[in-house]
């Protein structure tokens, strides 16, 4: 066994009656990792903790933490060496947050059960980074059920054990709360190498915050890895019976989950209406997306391979005309483009940059509309957006005093298409 490895369980089976909540549970946790537990109700997540932890004796496999099987340790050593924070807790509710907070310090008083120095440093440093100092004095009976979270994990806090099991931390935490805490433990991770585990039901704080993510479906681990291994559409839809995208934080590089909503599911069968939108650089989201949840048929470019509006054009579905990066419109994507203005009931030119590298899609548009075509453009400062020198924005003069619509809003271009 590696020095490294703070807690292993082999073969677990556990649960409450005759039928198992786990199932031949295998699992390896080293020191210094910051795991995120995950998985649907019911899956197992609480049940495994509760074993890990010692509180649930499994009616087969073992435990073993830091090297030693976890049913020959007393409870004092267990508690020395890692803070378990249930889902539900029973806090004494005459008890002050303070006096709540302080029996985390528990393992490590004496036989007179006289509080030391230190324990009572330990208790304010946990509750002065859970931002509860100040209920200190309040009973805890008269806490919120986020004050009252706070207090309970700054107790676990206390303990200051290598070892932090969280169940759902973040239950009653408001979101700044939640981000907050999750951020206090990935620096105490760092900073310290307080290894945790947390069962969380937020996909993307989990994703954006831990390192490792393991997946529970009942009572099997069924994905085992780093947030881009197992943050993916096809593991959401098996495990979650959520239908999502799933896209990339442009800050963080971690995945983050995009459910489709009914809306989404119901405009796929359309209204039998096309709508071509030119766009880029991520000027046409918005736009592609209201005209999708109204049921259009969308076809959108010339876009550019590994543009922001390919990406969301693809993912809704859209028919996408794509040039190859950095260079000019071909003819051959220029052909496809005027086929794809022919065929469209009307277009609608998004608030996007032109250069030269893209100034044939708008030479395109107005084609098409002295061919008789219905043209909506997007109100803002073209003058900004220009970089052909004029060329671009003479021709959007053109196409308004022609009689192309300027839309403020992608919600007021649905309405005026419909």
């Amino acid at each position: 066994m590696g020095s490294t490895e703070l807690i292993r369980a082999a073969d677990i089976w556990a649960g409450y009656g005759a039928t198992p909540v786990l199932k031949g549970i295998q699992l390896r946790i080293s020191r210094g990792e910051l795991v995120g537990l995950l998985g649907p109700n019911g899956s197992g997540k609480s049940t495994l903790l509760r074993v890990l932890s010692g509180v649930l004796k499994p009616q087969k496999g073992q435990v073993w933490l830091d090297g030693q099987p976890l049913s020959q340790l007393r409870t004092k050593e267990v508690a020395q060496r890692l803070a378990f924070v249930p889902q539900r807790e029973e806090v004494a509710f005459g008890f002050t947050a303070w006096e709540v907070v302080l029996l985390g310090r528990a393992p490590y008083v004496g036989w007179w059960g006289r509080e030391r120095e230190e324990d009572v440093q330990a208790t304010r440093r946990a509750m002065e980074r859970t931002d509860s100092l100040s209920l200190g004095e309040r009973i805890v009976g008269t806490l919120s059920g986020g004050e009252r979270q706070r207090v309970v994990l700054a107790r676990g806090l206390a303990q200051e054990t290598p070892l932090l099991f969280l169940d759902e931390p973040l239950t009653h935490l408001d979101v700044a709360h939640q981000v907050s805490m999750l951020s206090l433990l990935r620096q105490l991770n760092r900073e310290e190498s307080l290894t945790v585990l947390a069962a969380l039901h937020d996909l993307n704080l989990a994703s954006e915050f831990c390192d490792r993510l393991i997946v529970l479906r009942q009572g099997q681990i069924v994905a085992d890895g780093a947030p881009s291994e197992v943050i993916t559409p096809v593991l959401l839809a098996r495990v979650f019976g959520l239908d999502a995208w799933v896209r990339l934080n442009p800050v963080t590089g971690r995945p983050h989950v995009l459910p489709r909503t009914l809306q989404h599911v119901e405009a796929q069968a359309g209204n039998g209406r096309r709508v071509h939108v030119i766009c880029g650089g991520g000027t046409g989201a918005a736009w592609i997306a209201a005209l999708a949840r109204t049921g259009w048929h969308i076809s959108v470019g010339v876009l550019h391979l590994l543009d922001s509006d390919e990406e969301i054009a693809q993912e809704l579905g859209a028919e996408v005309i794509t040039e190859a990066p950095f260079t000019p419109i071909s003819s051959e994507s220029l052909a496809l483009l005027r086929d794809a203005l022919a065929k469209a009931e009307a277009i609608l030119v998004a608030p996007v940059a032109f250069g030269h590298g893209n100034l044939a899609n708008l030479q395109a548009v107005e084609e098409a509309q002295r061919a008789g075509k219905r043209v909506l453009v997007a109100d803002c400062n073209w003058q900004e957006r220009d970089f052909t020198s004029g060329q671009a924005r003479e021709i959007i003069e053109r196409l308004k005093a022609n009689g192309a619509q300027v839309v403020a809003t992608p919600e007021e271009a649905t309405a005026k298409l419909e």
